[in-house]
């Protein structure tokens, strides 16, 4: 008991410092580089883009072999590990629910998207059939010549080195394909810095019903973050290409639950049989802007996964110690 008060304690104090330290970020709101602004999304696809037939087979331990075993005890690194991954999501949130210092923002949104390509006799989690392999989004304007110009692209693409997390836990990681930023909705404080800030949040959401006939409208299934600080416009400046390249194929902090297959009917046989659809879902993307970023503000979000993992290490001694 002490040493979850000592856990919980902790980490409270961890997100309440966070908390503090964000309070009064302001930044400017003011804009540019926004007339006729065009906001496309685009869906990659691909059939059977995880292939389940190469992950190797995972047998489970019987009840009498896991009672057998003398050296199993509850794992308390894997206790600290779930208290400190709390902590760290509620850092992350405080850090995503911080506006105040940005001075632009826009979203792109796509619905009635299929996240398989079958229905299926098996369960609402399902995965074989996943067809999700990624999606774009690109922000365009006219510029002072009257031009459409591209101001921003990202591409994101489904993380498919961990099949087994995908399968076993139902739950899929996203990563970077690629991005390029010429231009800010915000306007850049320094003419001969042109640098920028900016904060992507994916959201991914469905609506379902069970086969218990319970209806899920709207829920939530998982959020992506991406922290870009002092990102280069100028794509003549010497840091430009090397700054990007770097970006290309990095994991997005977060995961999502794959989209649940809802509860219906459907033809097989001649017959009208139960089963499971294709998995209907939305991709929400929230695109904050600042030419200004809070020292502390930018240490934090770029320094976050090393506290939290040094955080970690600290809580498994405490607990070696106390037992």
């Amino acid at each position: 008991m002490y040493m979850f008060k000592w856990l919980i304690n902790d980490c409270f104090k961890i997100v309440l410092v966070f908390s503090l330290v964000f309070t009064g970020c302001i930044g400017s709101r003011t804009g540019s580089a926004k007339k006729d602004e065009v906001l496309k999304m685009s869906i990659k696809e691909k059939r059977d883009i995880v292939n389940f037939s190469t992950i190797k087979e995972q047998p489970t331990p019987s009840f009498a072999s896991r009672g057998n075993n003398k050296a199993r005890g509850l794992d308390m690194s894997s206790v600290a590990g779930n208290a400190i991954s709390i902590a760290a999501d509620a850092i992350k949130k405080v850090i995503a629910d911080e506006q105040k210092k940005y001075s632009a923002s826009y979203n792109f949104a796509l619905t009635d998207l299929y996240f398989y390509d079958q229905l299926s006799n098996e369960s609402p989690f399902d995965p074989v059939g996943m067809q999700f392999a990624g999606f774009r989004i690109v922000r365009t304007f006219v510029n002072k010549e009257g031009n459409t110009d591209t101001a921003f692209t990202a591409r994101f693409s489904l993380d498919t080195s961990n099949t087994n997390e995908i399968l076993n836990n139902s739950m899929f990681r996203l990563k970077l394909e690629d991005i390029q930023l010429k231009y800010a909705k915000a306007k850049v404080a320094s003419v001969n810095e042109k640098k920028l800030n900016m904060d992507i949040e994916i959201s991914f959401f469905s609506s379902y019903v069970n086969p218990d006939a319970v209806l899920f409208d709207n829920i939530c299934l998982g959020k992506f973050y991406l922290f870009l600080r002092n990102a280069p416009l100028d794509s003549t400046a010497e840091n430009y290409k090397t700054y990007y390249n770097e970006l290309k194929g990095r994991s997005l902090t977060g995961r999502s639950f794959i989209v649940p297959r809802s509860f219906g009917y459907h033809i097989e046989d001649g017959e009208t049989k139960p089963g499971f659809s294709q998995g209907a879902y939305t991709i929400d993307v929230k695109v904050k802007e600042s030419s200004k970023d809070v020292f502390i503000s930018k240490v934090i979000s770029e320094n976050t996964s090393i506290m939290i993992d040094a955080y970690r290490e600290k809580a498994i001694r405490h607990i070696n110690e106390k037992n």
